[in-house]
């Protein structure tokens, strides 16, 4: 038998269900608040070449707005009065993070203790990536949840040759450039890189190609931030959410930083596989045995009938 607590058993005397606020969420934007039978059309000025019949609509009815999907259909009632609550919180959350834009109250959500720089290095801008995530929270918050996914995190980064227009690689060669005499009188020499075109012989000798930078760690980083606002602001939301009637609302079920729970040993990259192979014995050969040459006849010339003879 269910005991007797604050806020756990609605006003009909039933039990609160117990949901994930991700799950809450998603309830709340694609199951409740479309119901919501707010048509607004697009209107514009009618001109004098419009015929009356199409000006007051088709057949003289009104014509549907047609930049939305349509909605539910009537049958399926108004929404429910804890969805209206929800979207209440969550326009209050987006109110206050603009306010915290204008500088006039600090940002509601604190993403200090996920540590979205961890093992990125010191040139990753962790602070301000994380800044205008935080700015952002309400719309990806939105999004995720009507989609049902979370945020993508990628903890990988890759490099790329350099594409030219033409849509190939990019060669470069260093070339270097008398530049005069020192002190000593040793010959001094610029050294800079200078494109060039692939001849597929010997003169290829000294090509090489640039790489750029396909996915760095500040991109690791932006996903970072997008995980842990979108984290932080379900817990600010789960927090605040503990008046609903129809629901209890319980603390998000996604982990809050999976990069800190990875491995503590940095990545390394294995030069060569070969020295694995070492140990492994070396495969028997068939040795042939030399192939057997036929003397040449030994031959003799006749100084008498040898031309070149005195």
């Amino acid at each position: 038998m269910l005991t007797s607590a604050p806020n756990t058993f609605t006003a009909e005397g039933r039990a609160r269900r117990a949901l994930p606020v991700e799950e809450v969420l998603r309830w709340c934007l694609r199951d409740e608040l479309p119901k919501r039978r707010r048509d607004q059309p697009i209107k514009a000025p009618p001109t004098a070449s419009m015929h009356p019949m199409w000006r007051g609509g088709i057949f003289g009815g009104r014509i549907d707005c047609w930049s939305r999907e349509p909605g539910m259909p009537l049958a399926m009632g108004d929404p429910h009065p804890d969805a209206l609550l929800i979207e209440a919180e969550i326009l209050a959350l987006d109110a206050a993070i603009k306010r915290a834009a204008e500088a006039r109250e600090p940002l509601p959500l604190n993403l200090d203790g996920y540590r979205i720089g961890y093992r990125l290095g010191r040139e990753t801008r962790a602070n301000q990536i994380a800044y205008n995530a935080v700015l952002e929270a309400c719309g990806w918050l939105i999004t995720h949840a009507v989609k049902g996914k979370r945020p993508s995190l990628d903890e990988t980064v890759h490099c790329e040759q350099e594409i030219g227009p033409n849509g190939k690689v990019v060669l470069w060669r260093m070339v270097s450039t008398p530049a005069g005499v020192d002190a000593q009188g040793h010959p001094l020499f610029l050294t800079a890189p200078q494109r060039a075109a692939s001849k597929g012989d010997a003169r290829d000798a000294g090509l090489y190609c640039r790489l750029v930078w396909g996915r760095d760690h500040n991109d690791v980083a932006e996903d970072r931030a997008r995980y842990a606002t979108e984290h932080a602001a379900l817990c600010y939301l789960a927090d605040r959410l503990g008046h609903l009637t129809s629901l209890k609302v319980t603390p998000p079920r996604a982990p809050a930083a999976p990069w800190l729970s990875g491995p503590t040993e940095p990545a390394t990259v294995r030069p060569s596989l070969v020295p694995m192979n070492d140990d492994l014995a070396p495969a028997k050969v068939a040795t042939l045995p030399p192939r057997k040459r036929t003397p040449e006849p030994v031959r003799h010339i006749d100084p008498a009938v040898y031309a070149a003879a005195a």
